[in-house]
């Protein structure tokens, strides 16, 4: 029996101690630091992190070299694969209706970025509460408005939330990622949104790490309500509809229990709200922040997610708790402003009766 040489054993020891210690890095950063605020600060941590769990990692290999406790981070990969195992289970048992049908560029693997290729991705929910047959919601989220990207984009996004003839327009957040964009935000919202029963909005991560004074700013010359932390009621031919909100972490959360004999549409930045949500009464959560992933690798699907729940919630439409939740891929993308084999996106959605 042929022996590997000593020092190719103590090799691959610090491999594996390595690789483990990086998968707890990176699942830490993704699942709670990335919640932090952006800047120099929150870059130093997350360096200083890395640095100091492959730093320990590698000592630990030396100290535990001839120890029956060196292949100890085999267990660890193999709870962090049970815990992927989990994820995909509650993604199978979460997994509501697919869109009804996509309008826009078709994906190809021989396209992977697809920055500006915008699709149109149709829903329908139904809603005991709804008076007239049809309620027609359009989701716009993470904008991030940049002059990254060309001028004609965003004149795409609004000639196609134009031709939806929306009865209500609905804003997630994540406008912009840095103050200096504000005024193309502006612009972009200087003509009133199409939307019979008005446009409602909340901010994201990003508006609230930027100016979120401003940012409120420039939605209200649109005619933008913010319901960030209450609701707003349409009108009574409409049924018992109310229109909530919440900015949580970032931003102010839904603090009071939900009038649970109306359809409560609640906007959410982050879908990792929906649990809280659904036990406080909502009906209809509707989210983004995840990007998608931004970056997703055809057959495997999006490689960083920035949520607690890792790839759980990426996109999609889910049933958690009692309550649908929607998450959208976004419209826009800065640093990077780059999607690769993840298309932006604007959900409508129909509400009907049943």
């Amino acid at each position: 029996m042929i022996q590997r040489p000593r020092w190719a054993e103590a090799l691959s020891l610090q491999l594996l101690w390595g690789l483990s210690a990086s998968l707890v890095w990176a699942r830490v950063v993704t699942e709670r630091v990335l919640e932090l605020h952006e800047g120099h600060q929150r870059s130093a941590l997350i360096a200083l992190m890395f640095v100091l769990c492959v730093g320990s990692a590698s000592w630990t290999a030396r100290r535990l070299d001839r120890s029956r406790l060196r292949y100890l981070p085999l267990l660890l990969l193999a709870a962090m694969v049970m815990l992927e195992l989990r994820r995909h289970a509650l993604r199978q048992q979460y997994a509501a209706s697919a869109a009804s049908k996509s309008i826009g560029p078709i994906e190809s693997l021989w396209r992977p970025v697809t920055t500006t290729d915008i699709a149109l991705r149709y829903y329908a929910l139904t809603s005991k509460q709804l008076r007239p047959e049809r309620l027609r919601l359009v989701l716009l989220t993470d904008l991030h408005i940049t002059p990254a990207l060309p001028r004609d984009y965003y004149e795409q996004v609004i000639d196609l939330v134009r031709a939806q003839d929306a009865d209500l327009i609905l804003l997630a957040g994540d406008y912009v990622s840095r103050p200096a964009n504000i005024p193309l935000l502006a612009r972009f919202f200087a003509r009133r949104w199409p939307a019979r029963f008005g446009t409602f909005a909340v901010l994201g991560n990003h508006d609230h790490w930027t100016d979120p004074a401003r940012v409120r700013a420039a939605l209200s010359v649109g005619g933008v309500t913010l319901v960030e932390n209450h609701c707003e009621h349409l009108p009574s031919q409409l049924g018992r509809i109310a229109i909530c909100g919440t900015g949580a972490p970032w931003g102010p959360e839904l603090s009071s229990e939900l009038d649970r004999s109306e359809f409560n549409l609640v906007l959410s930045h982050t879908p990792d709200n929906v649990y809280r949500l659904a036990e406080q009464g909502a009906s209809l959560v509707l989210s983004g922040h995840t990007h998608g992933g931004q970056i997703r690798l055809p057959g495997f699907g999006s490689v960083v997610v920035p949520s607690r729940f890792g790839r759980l919630f990426d996109e999609g439409h889910f049933r958690v708790a009692g309550a649908d939740l929607l998450v959208s891929a976004g419209v826009g993308a800065d640093d990077p402003p780059l999607r690769i084999y993840c298309q932006p996106e604007i959900l409508v959605i129909d509400l009907q009766r049943p």
